[in-house]
């Protein structure tokens, strides 16, 4: 039950949307169908062997920690379909990188089960860690998702270490879950004298149309993924100086480069490690990455931020699949 309600609380605003159909398919071709579902929403693509999007559809967060394993593969369930429309699922080829479906507990198990009903052509599933991974041209770095969640992995060819990553319970910055948070925490410790006043106040207060103290309850309702929609007000604070917003914002990135060290440090070596950021909160990498610096020698590391969207990793997934299968089946 508490699934359920938080399930319909992630995806109602995207209740009736129809996947876009941005050209015919030919439904004698083959197409790769990429998905990423995040801690905030799930997109799907279809690309034609060309490379064309001819479909593309988005639902609300899949991460199964949040909203249950029954009602993530209900949500990927639509979205396939709409998607796909009349193509027939042997012609699709298919990749599903996908948060919290990875390392952590059974779900990847569960989720290649039912992947396996479709009868694609070929397909495979994983961490949403991986599409990132298939974007990145380098065989050895740090890689950081700050998005709704955070998470950091040390690559080396096919070698990952996870470091962070579990959770609002158990991480403590770096993502929009924890800034936003933080975001609240400030505004109610200066409403109760406990805290200083900050920018913040009338930022929130504005935004809700009521004190943060009388939204209390829709904040608890809310859950995750509407704590993370206040992060963006720290960043407006940050920007017009206020010393709350950027000590929230000083703090999330300290976190973070605390496990950035960790994957550097994984990775032995003398040669600079490239660190690779990407999500939602790493469009702010104007503010963000000075406050990185800070705490990241330049003489260890270099930040680069990942430009492509994660859902072109998850393509690129399907396609090195289809090809893998087409030589295994040419060999025998």
């Amino acid at each position: 039950m508490f699934f359920q309600k938080r399930y319909d609380i992630l995806n109602k605003k995207f209740d009736g949307k129809e996947a876009t159909i941005l050209r015919q398919p030919d439904v004698n071709s083959h197409y790769f169908l990429g998905i990423d579902g995040g801690g905030t929403k799930t997109l799907f693509w279809l690309v034609d062997t060309c490379g064309q999007v001819v479909a593309k559809a988005e639902k609300g967060a899949c991460n199964p920690n949040d909203i249950g394993i029954e009602n993530a593969m209900s949500l990927l369930k639509d979205g396939i379909r709409e998607t796909v429309g009349a193509i027939p699922y042997e012609r699709i080829t298919m990749f599903a990188g996908i948060s919290g479906g990875g390392l952590t507990g059974d779900h990847a198990e569960k989720l290649r089960l039912f992947f396996s009903g479709f009868g694609f052509f070929a397909f495979d599933n994983g961490s949403d860690i991986e599409n990132l991974v298939a974007l990145s041209d380098e065989d050895r770095a740090v890689l950081v998702i700050m998005g709704t969640g955070f998470i950091v992995y040390a690559l080396d060819g096919a070698y990952r270490k996870r470091i962070a990553g579990w959770g609002q319970f158990f991480d403590d910055g770096g993502c929009g879950y924890t800034i936003g948070r933080d975001v609240i925490t400030a505004v109610l410790s200066a409403f109760d004298g406990s805290g200083a006043q900050t920018l913040l106040t009338d930022l929130l207060t504005e935004r809700l149309g009521e004190t943060a103290e009388a939204h209390l309850a829709k904040f608890y309702e809310g859950g995750k993924q509407y704590i993370a929609s206040f992060a963006e007000l720290a960043f407006v604070g940050a920007e017009k100086k206020d010393g709350i917003s950027l000590m929230i914002l000083q703090k999330n990135m300290a976190f973070a480069a605390d496990k950035i060290k960790a994957g550097i440090h994984a990775l032995t070596g003398r040669e600079k490690i490239s660190v690779l950021l990407a999500g939602g909160i790493t469009k702010q990498h104007e503010i963000l990455f000075p406050m990185l610096r800070e705490y990241l020698t330049e003489e260890t590391c270099r930040l680069h931020r990942l430009d492509q969207e994660p859902i072109e990793g998850a393509v690129r997934r399907a396609k090195a699949i289809y090809q893998r299968k087409i030589q295994e089946e040419n060999y025998l």
